[in-house]
């Protein structure tokens, strides 16, 4: 299992610009099943959540720390996991996109 923190890292989508491997992920995103959805989106909530309840709480600029935190949170942990969670269906959505732009 190998975590991928950018959708250029994965070889399947290296030939590929920008914009069609975020429509390919798109497209392998939308083939994720309702669990695997759910159990995604349950994960982000628990990174998420913790730091905005802090920048609730915060009345100066320590609220920088919260957001320092969420960023982080996002490009280190969500992005990563994300991916890992479509690499299963990547295949077929590149050749569902191959299909669709030919």
């Amino acid at each position: 299992m190998k975590f991928y923190f950018s959708s250029n890292q994965f070889p399947q989508l290296q030939q590929f610009d920008f914009r069609s491997r975020q429509e390919i992920i798109s497209l392998a995103t939308s083939k994720l099943s309702p669990l695997a959805k759910f159990v995604l989106n349950l994960l982000k909530m628990a990174i998420l959540i913790p730091p905005f309840f802090m920048l609730a709480n915060v009345q100066s600029w320590y609220f920088l720390i919260p957001l320092v935190f969420v960023l982080v949170g996002y490009f280190i942990v969500l992005r990563p996991l994300s991916l890992l969670f479509i690499d299963k269906h990547l295949e077929k959505s590149i050749s569902q996109f191959e299909r669709d732009n030919s």
